[in-house]
């Protein structure tokens, strides 16, 4: 069957040593015990130098442990089946090896593991139990049968295996993780929230950035405190991954993942204030394509908006650009926008100064509605805007509010003072583009006829 010697104890060297130790062993070695008179002894030396010299072949030598070399064709092939997602076959592979040798638990785990690709849950469920029988202290086989009991939908026995895999290992992120996303998986999001809170009391700050993004997503709108703190957490995580102070690092990729999986849940209202976060944590990756510049930039409008009440600036202003930026072109946003346009015209002097200050200090913004907002600020007649903007509201049967204009309906002046407020209506019809047909059918674009 093959040799089954350590191979550090072939050489006489530590599970440390560098690769000039190992040469300068195995060369001693050799002098001691020469081929042509040590032939079996140098067979030894051999394989364990070829082995251990070799950076790939160690590192999967440390992984397995010493295996008999009679095994190591069965492992490669029954890897090779897996990697081509022939489990099956692979699963013969892994059942011929524990035959031959079956005090090898690092193969009967891959045998486990290749068993629930295959979809054999329940004989993988048997080799975790097998598993945790032989070697009840292994932390990491009891978080496998806990798994195993969760694909099975044994909820107790579950419950008390992940228990059990804490108690053995109770700083362990990945643990803890695996606990709480199987209690959001059963949507038992009290439990999963009790158990947050454990896993956060006992790792503190030493968890890995995973656990502080599913204790963010399952916080937000929970605990708006802790789900903030959890952001502040994750951004100083992830910089220490990046400048390889903290561990692991983080890649590009991975990055990308949580930048834009966390603007998701700050491109609505309710969190648009944690942004800034997400900034910080965007300007850590090294390149963005258009869509997602354009996309950070959209969410950025938004945060700047929310923000321009706190700075002096009205709610007229907040309203213009909120529409703007979602570019909602439906008729009853427009007519509205024709409304708000109507009260910056016709209260000049309370709004221009306003409008200045969002030309120098908001340029993004101000661009969002550059036409408009450039003819108010030229304009010498804002009479004559104010009127096309009553025409405009009156093909649709609205009123400006506070009107102390004369009123245009079908082109017939009428001295009226329109008293009635604007109606605003929340869009329930189609979005309309502004070069797509009218909607009243007059065979105009949109942009031309009631959009105008």
């Amino acid at each position: 069957m093959g040799s089954t010697k350590n191979y550090y104890e072939v050489l006489g060297i530590e599970r440390t040593a560098t690769p000039e130790e190992i040469k300068r062993s195995y060369f001693g070695k050799v002098r001691q015990y020469p081929p042509e008179r040590f032939p079996e002894e140098f067979k030894e030396l051999r394989a364990a130098y070829d082995t251990l010299s070799d950076k790939e072949k160690r590192a999967d030598y440390d992984e397995n442990g010493a295996l008999p070399e009679s095994i190591l064709p069965l492992l490669y092939q029954g890897r090779k089946a897996n990697d081509l997602g022939r489990h099956a076959v692979a699963a013969k592979f892994y059942k011929t090896i524990l035959r031959l040798h079956p005090e090898l638990d690092k193969v009967r785990q891959e045998y486990a593991w290749t068993l629930e690709d295959d979809g054999k849950t329940g004989k993988a469920m048997e080799v975790w139990e097998y598993l945790c029988k032989q070697l009840p202290d292994n932390a990491g086989y009891a978080l496998a049968l806990a798994e195993s009991y969760g694909r099975r939908l044994w909820h107790n026995k579950a419950i008390a295996q992940y228990r059990r895999a804490l108690e053995l290992d109770k700083s362990n992120s990945e643990y803890w993780l695996s606990f709480i996303r199987y209690h959001m998986d059963m949507k038992e999001w009290d439990e999963a929230e009790t158990i947050c809170r454990q896993a956060l009391d006992t790792v503190g700050e030493t968890g890995n950035i995973y656990l502080y993004l599913c204790t963010f997503n399952l916080f937000e709108s929970r605990d708006a405190v802790l789900a903030e703190q959890n952001l502040k957490t994750i951004l100083r995580k992830a910089k220490e991954m990046r400048s390889g102070t903290g561990t692991p690092s983080l890649d590009d990729d991975d990055l990308e993942t949580i930048v834009f999986g966390l603007l998701k849940h700050v491109e609505g209202q309710e969190s648009i204030h944690l942004y800034p976060y997400i900034k910080e944590l965007a300007a850590l990756l090294p390149r963005i394509n258009d869509d997602q510049r354009e996309r950070l930039a959209w969410v950025e409008r938004n945060y700047e908006i929310t923000t321009i009440e706190e700075k002096g600036f009205g709610t007229l202003f907040h309203d213009i650009l909120i529409i703007q930026n979602n570019e909602d072109d439906s008729r009853d946003v427009r007519n509205y926008m024709t409304a708000i346009e109507y009260i910056l015209l016709e209260e000049k002097d309370k709004y221009y100064p306003e409008l200045l200050r969002l030309k120098k200090e908001y340029p993004n913004l101000y661009d969002l509605h550059k036409d408009f907002f450039d003819e108010a600020l030229s304009t010498g007649n804002p009479e004559k805007l104010m009127r096309q903007r009553v025409k405009a509201l009156a093909k649709q049967k609205l009123q400006p509010p506070g009107s102390r204009l004369v009123g245009y309906t079908d082109g017939e002046e009428e001295e009226d003072e329109w008293d009635a407020p604007v109606k605003t209506i929340h869009r329930e019809s189609p979005k309309v583009g502004r070069n797509d047909p009218c909607p009243c059918g007059s065979g105009k674009k949109y942009k031309k006829c009631c959009g105008a």
